[in-house]
């Protein structure tokens, strides 16, 4: 099994506020959040929180935006692809169960100029977007969460969007 391990990570998605903070300033496009082999862009004033295998910017409680770097048991190609995308179908679908939700939706989207596989999981009144960007032995689960009553935040297209590999 090439994602040993993806579930745990899914049922702890994203970063908390506190200790081990770390951000840059970049004017008009929020501040850079870096974490080991990424970073990404988090809106001015989210609190930062970085860790050894993640990092992460939140708004409040309920509302972030984070990234999780995963070992991989084996080198991803891209030929793995069709036989990936199930597997984390499967692992998606398992993760909804166990907070009691539902998958929204699950898609290819493209992030970093990579397939990555994407899905949206309804919980408790909360939305979690879960991308997985594979790159050789990582797998870089990228999470935006938000109260369903609230809307989508931009921060989860600013996530997507200015995701990279450092």
């Amino acid at each position: 099994m090439l994602l040993a391990g993806v579930v745990l990570i899914l049922a702890g998605a994203g970063c908390g506020g506190g200790g081990g903070t770390s951000t840059e300033s970049n004017p008009g496009s929020g501040q850079t959040v870096a974490g080991p082999g990424f970073s990404f862009q988090a809106p001015d004033g989210w609190t930062v929180k970085t860790l050894p295998t993640s990092a992460g910017a939140r708004q409040d409680a309920s509302t972030l935006v984070s990234v999780n770097v995963l070992p991989l048991v084996k080198r991803y190609r891209l030929a793995l692809f069709a036989r990936v995308a199930k597997e984390l179908d499967r692992v998606a679908s398992t993760y909804a169960a166990n907070v009691k939700g539902t998958v929204k939706s699950r898609r290819t989207v493209e992030v970093a100029g990579r397939k990555a596989r994407q899905y949206e999981i309804a919980h408790a009144g909360l939305v979690d977007r879960i991308t997985f960007v594979l790159r050789a032995r990582r797998n870089y689960q990228l999470t935006c969460r938000w109260r369903d009553a609230d809307g989508e935040p931009a921060a989860c297209a600013q996530l997507a969007s200015t995701f990279a590999f450092r």
